[in-house]
């Protein structure tokens, strides 16, 4: 069954808050590849299943393109987080290895956004197969490990990731340290995207706010709780980004950090 990871309530709230968005180039891909698979039209597609929905920051650019869109997630905390207010979105709570509240061959795209490495995939891959429609479209994606726009920057929060932190990290988290190179999905010729990245300028402190919300960074702090390590990697990082090196300044009157993430997607359609 898929690990229940992010449910504390600070654990959940940080990860609502500080966890990047995709670009609207990886939903155009997944729409894209939806139609040369399905054959359907921009308004015939009925429904899309988010797995693994968090807070819904993966399920909400969905809603634009579906009918009706349903995210599921494993935590009831993080589905607290979840909007409730559009129209043709509901959440709800259980585990990706069970999606008995669908039909069989009823759905036209399932996604799973950052979450694949947590699930048992014999069962759920076997729900992916009983629940999309021939035709219909499964799409695994994610992001790596962040990059920053100054090398000595980056390298103090590899310092964190790979040094600090290592014996913290569950084993499964460095699947998406390798973009899921060992991952397979269930139907034959899916294929790989690698030519998306997740570009955000940051405060100091909202970068600070995106580590803490590392699943390695919140078992590190229960084991210390009294650690400064965070706080001083923040007076570090307000050293390094002297306000006068970040011109333009996107977030005027705070020292910006400029991040990137690498997007993975591994996408496959259901053989009619």
């Amino acid at each position: 069954m898929a690990r229940r990871h992010f449910e504390e309530s600070n654990h959940t709230e940080a990860y609502a808050l500080y966890r990047p968005t995709y670009p609207q180039s990886v939903y155009d891909a997944i729409l894209k590849y939806c139609h040369q698979s399905s054959g359907l039209g921009e308004t015939e597609l009925e429904l899309a299943v988010d797995v693994g929905c968090g807070s819904g920051q993966s399920t909400l650019p969905l809603g634009k393109y579906f009918k009706k869109v349903i995210g599921l997630d494993v935590s009831p905390e993080q589905i607290k987080y979840a909007p409730t207010n559009i129209r043709n979105m509901s959440f709800q709570v259980g585990p990706s290895e069970d999606l008995s509240f669908l039909k069989n061959d009823t759905v036209d795209l399932i996604t799973v956004a950052q979450a694949l490495h947590w699930m048992d995939l014999d069962k759920f891959y076997s729900e992916v197969e009983r629940t999309l429609k021939p035709g219909g479209v499964f799409v695994a994606y994610g992001y790596g490990k962040n990059i920053l726009d100054i090398q000595e920057a980056d390298a103090l929060q590899n310092e964190l990731y790979d040094v600090t932190l290592n014996d913290y990290w569950d084993p499964k988290v460095h699947h998406t340290d390798d973009h899921y190179a060992r991952f397979n999905l269930p139907f034959p010729g899916w294929t790989r995207d690698d030519s998306h990245m997740i570009y955000k300028d940051m405060t100091v402190d909202d970068y600070i706010g995106y580590l803490s919300s590392w699943s390695g960074w919140q078992k590190f702090l229960k084991k210390n709780p009294d650690t400064n390590v965070l706080s001083h990697l923040k007076t570090t990082l307000n050293t390094i980004y002297d306000e006068t090196l970040i011109e333009p300044k996107s977030i005027p009157g705070h020292k910006v950090i400029r991040v990137k993430w690498p997007v993975f997607m591994l996408m496959g359609t259901k053989p009619r």
